[in-house]
């Protein structure tokens, strides 16, 4: 069965034989059924003879955890399921799956490793702008014409930055014909190929961040609706696993905060800029994008989140203390020596942590320097031009 025409959203079922990567022989009847918005299970007709499958742990089945079963279904296509916790063991059992790998069987976790990968996100043929159709001339004025093009286009490319060997945007037009009607419609997906091979972990992170990078540049969250790995040139794995993708309308480039023509100039250059700003603002990603991701929150809440993102912005870019330390440490021994000795001793030391942190900015400090440091061309870019003059918060 060919999965690869299968998206995370989608609900699918694989029917075929399993088994153990050390036990070949053994092989059991079984079918995974993919429905990503509860979970992966893999259900066995039979069990394998492990020692894991043993009486007690029959009694007891959510103890077993297996690291990897490989499978084949009828067609000869080959799956690897990575991470399973048994739900039920007896004369059949039944796995809830972290990750099924399709199209590589892998003997062990270390085995897992992928050098490049094809990633597609919701919204981004949107955001891509791509025109996948062109207007051509036609022979006889009762007719129209148009051409699509058939090939692969890249609509930016960048080169070199931390792990990453290369990155690049790519679309081309997807057509399909039937009896009644013909389809044609945009695809569009990031290609992305790294210095070193890496494991699930890093290829999901990696991946997570750029779609906090999409995120930021849509306005609305943006989810990896399609990962397809490569442990080798010629040998694609497609990922699924169970996602807390949203469904939706895809939204209009209008309703985007910048799509694709409006930062077709610089993109390379904020995509390159946005995985070197990672290491330094991990923390205030961290809270933009929980609120973003959270809608169901309180508003409060989210308040309270991005004022604290900004906080960390301005804490870990600029810094921002009164004076400098060398210059606070006699300051601050004297208000610890003024604290009255028949003061509690909880209160007293109360009152001596919080002189440690007396001599940073405020936070309304804080906010009033990030907006006046905004200059001109980013103030343009980000289209708030109300705030050019804003001088207080």
């Amino acid at each position: 069965m060919d999965v690869s025409q299968y998206k995370l959203l989608d609900d699918f079922r694989v029917s075929g034989h399993w088994w153990l990567p050390d036990k070949p022989e053994e092989k059991v009847p079984g079918t995974i059924t993919v429905a990503p918005d509860t979970a992966i299970v893999l259900e066995l007709g039979g069990s394998f003879s492990s020692a894991e499958f043993d009486v007690h742990n029959v009694l007891s089945p959510r103890s077993v955890q297996l690291d990897i079963i490989l499978g084949a279904d009828a067609d000869g296509d080959v799956y690897t399921l990575h991470r399973l916790h048994a739900l039920r063991i007896s004369s059949t059992c039944t796995f809830r799956v972290s990750y099924m790998l399709a199209g590589k069987h892998f003997s062990s976790a270390n085995d897992i490793v992928f050098d490049s990968a094809l990633v597609q996100y919701t919204n981004l043929e949107s955001w891509s702008c791509f025109n996948f159709t062109r207007q051509s001339k036609s022979e006889s004025p009762e007719f129209f014409s148009i051409q699509v093009p058939t090939g692969l286009e890249t609509l930016f490319k960048m080169d070199g930055v931390g792990q990453i060997k290369n990155l690049s945007l790519e679309a081309h037009a997807l057509s399909r014909f039937t009896l009644s009607a013909i389809e044609i419609k945009p695809s569009a997906r990031f290609s992305i190929g790294l210095n070193a091979a890496a494991n699930l972990r890093t290829w999901f992170q990696l991946t997570n961040d750029l779609g906090h990078f999409m995120t930021l540049l849509i306005g609305e969250p943006s989810y990896i609706k399609k990962l397809r790995l490569f442990a080798a040139p010629d040998t694609a794995v497609d990922v699924f696993y169970p996602s807390t993708i949203r469904r939706g309308e895809d939204l209009h480039p209008l309703e985007m905060c910048l799509d694709f023509r409006d930062v077709q100039k610089t993109v390379p250059m904020i995509a390159r800029n946005w995985f070197e700003s990672l290491a330094l603002l991990a923390p205030v990603y961290d809270l933009l994008f929980g609120t973003l991701f959270g809608r169901d929150a309180f508003v409060r809440t989210k308040f309270v989140n991005l004022t604290q993102a900004l906080e960390s912005l301005h804490r870990r870019t600029v810094g921002g203390t009164y004076v400098s330390a060398r210059e606070f440490d006699p300051v601050k021994d004297v208000l610890n020596a003024a604290i009255p000795a028949d003061v509690p001793a909880d209160l007293k030391k109360k009152l001596s942590d919080s002189l440690e942190y007396a001599n940073e900015y405020s936070l309304r400090k804080r906010l009033k320097e990030l907006l006046r440091g905004l200059d001109p061309s980013t103030i343009e870019m980000l289209k708030i031009q109300d705030m050019a003059g804003t001088t207080e918060v």
